[in-house]
């Protein structure tokens, strides 16, 4: 397959911190990559280097000759002023749009840029009088309607369509910038966390629309079903290093363990052999000392000991148990019946939420509460925490159930205080007791001391599992439980709510999730309540139409 690009020796640093040393990875035409690893391994600033928006402090990286490449950042980069119409229609192909972006793009290569800028500017000219030919022999099809197809696929309301970027949420302006990269065709898409923002429909429009690239795509996701629907290959980033292992997430699971496994076999046994390289090399030492004839095979063994302990020193040792974040749910055990609602109904205005709807939920049960953005699933946990009341019908939490609330944005953190505080305010502990259970977590004692302003999504989302701990609720409410956590986070939180004592109700767009750990699924969809048995799977299967169900059937047996 066609070599898009190469990175060869890559080291970088930020302020001291090696995030890179002598990394090397490939892209190639057909490759599904989906690059994974912690929360501060170098993701992002990895995919940074591949789209040319970072130069590395050392190393080469190579591009295929007329490369265009794609770039989607977790910060929206768009101008403020356009509308979101005018920037689907200059991606989508639109003739007037393309011909001013190239007057705009040969402006900028009359000004002074460096040698990778102006290489960049060139390459986009270059494929933009591409697709302005396209367009004037009539073979770009019609823009328009690609792009109001990409934008209904990623399910941004049509009503913000006409609005300046900078009127949008952060959530819809990256929206904006995906359907924008999408519509455009680069021959690489570099993704970092597309479906952040996205509901389930949406994702599972993305997943086919990534397998129809023809050139390579490579992302960046939590999201374990999107990674083995839509990935080929797995970057692991580790150590500021690349393993890649050619499958989908489920096979890595496997196919990562069997390696650490071998490599740990393999160090055990050269560890055995240099053991005994020293003690030959001893009992030699030992007889020249006797008799010098054995002086220069002494000298020859030692020489050979010091270059394996030096090879052993350089070489990683595989680590099979890596810390991670400690998570154990305890909460009084409250009575039988947790939620009930009872002709339970919500309206703003003249805008229906939901319909009377009855719903209950008992102890012991995981309750999985899905649907569109927008259809009110937020608004239900409100109800419950008695944030907002119900404009019909009633609903009760059972007697000793105490309520545990995970807040998808992160609300119910004060940003002025330190973790340190928070926890102490939570539960009576000592200064060093406060700092070992946020050790558990992953945090230092500087992180412990800083104010949780400062802190990242990622360690905002641990502080929040450990207040949902410290409170010992018996109901927990979870609004987007897995956003900001990296995947091996998101295994140990599911195992700690596996094992949990008592009733969970949680929203999430993360599928793999909601099968895990849900026992029912609760689907919102246009104002009506739909309770299905089982897990995510389960509730897909039931609610597809009869042709989908069927052809899903027939592409099975085939």
């Amino acid at each position: 397959m066609t070599l898009l690009i190469q990175a060869a020796n890559i080291t970088h640093a930020y302020g001291g911190n090696q995030i890179f040393r002598d990394t090397q990875f490939a892209i190639r035409r057909g490759d599904r990559v989906a690059l994974i690893g912690a929360n501060g391994a170098g993701k992002s600033t990895l995919l940074q280097i591949a789209g040319r928006q970072l130069k590395p402090n050392a190393g080469v990286v190579t591009y295929h000759r007329g490369l265009t490449v794609g770039f989607l950042s977790q910060e929206s980069s768009l101008d403020p002023a356009v509308t979101v119409h005018d920037l689907i229609a200059l991606a989508s192909g639109d003739l007037d749009a393309l011909e001013a972006h190239l007057h705009a793009l040969e402006a900028r290569m009359a000004e002074p840029l460096d040698d990778d800028a102006l290489t960049a500017v060139m390459d986009e000219h270059g494929a933009t009088v591409a697709r302005l030919e396209a367009k004037l022999v009539g073979s770009a099809g019609d823009g328009e309607t690609a792009g109001a197809r990409v934008l209904a696929g990623l399910r941004l309301p049509e009503s913000r369509w006409d609005l300046p970027v900078g009127r949008l949420s952060g959530g819809e302006k990256k929206l904006v910038a995906l359907a924008q990269i999408l519509l455009a065709e680069p021959e690489v898409l570099l993704l970092d966390e597309p479906d952040n923002h996205l509901d389930l429909a949406a994702k599972a429009w993305l997943e086919e629309r990534l397998a129809a690239h023809p050139g390579a795509v490579a992302l960046i996701t939590h999201d374990r079903r999107l990674i083995d629907r839509a990935a080929n290959e797995i970057f692991e980033l580790e150590d500021g290093q690349i393993t890649v292992y050619p499958a989908n997430y489920t096979k890595y699971v496997a196919q990562k363990q069997i390696r650490l496994e071998r490599a740990a076999q393999l160090r055990e046994l050269e560890e055995r052999e240099f053991k005994k390289l020293k003690a030959s090399a001893e009992q030699l030492t030992q007889w020249a000392r006797q008799n010098p004839k054995f002086a220069p095979r002494a000298e020859n063994q030692r020489r050979k000991m010091a270059e394996e302990r030096a090879r052993l020193d350089r070489t990683p040792v595989p680590i099979l148990n890596r810390r991670r974040i400690a998570v154990e749910f305890a909460g009084e055990r409250g009575s039988t019946l947790v939620l009930e609602a009872t002709g339970l109904a919500k309206s703003f205005g003249e805008r229906t939420i939901f319909a009377p709807f009855d719903l209950s939920i008992r102890h012991g049960e995981v309750v999985g509460l899905v649907g569109p953005n927008g259809s009110g699933k937020s608004t239900l946990f409100k109800m419950i925490l008695g944030q907002e009341r119900p404009s019909a019908g009633s609903l009760r939490l059972g007697p000793s159930i105490t309520v545990g609330y995970y807040a998808q944005e992160q609300e119910t953190l004060d940003p002025k205080q330190t973790p340190l505080d928070l926890v102490r305010s939570r539960k009576a502990l000592t200064e060093q007791g406060a700092i070992s259970f946020l050790n558990g977590l992953l945090f230092d004692r500087d992180d412990a001391l800083n104010r949780i302003g400062n802190l990242s999504g990622g360690e905002r989302a641990r502080l929040q599992i450990g207040v949902l701990i410290l409170d010992g609720a018996n109901f927990l409410l979870l609004d987007e439980p897995t956003n900001n956590l990296d995947i091996t986070s998101i295994e140990i939180l599911e195992s700690a709510l596996l094992d949990f004592d008592g009733a969970i109700l949680t929203i999430s767009h993360d599928r793999y999730f909601l099968d895990k750990l849900c026992d029912r699924t609760v689907a919102i969809q246009d104002g009506a309540i739909h309770d299905y048995p089982g897990g995510f799977s389960d509730y897909e299967r039931a609610s597809a139409p009869p042709e989908v169900t069927q052809a899903a059937g027939r592409k099975g047996r085939g």
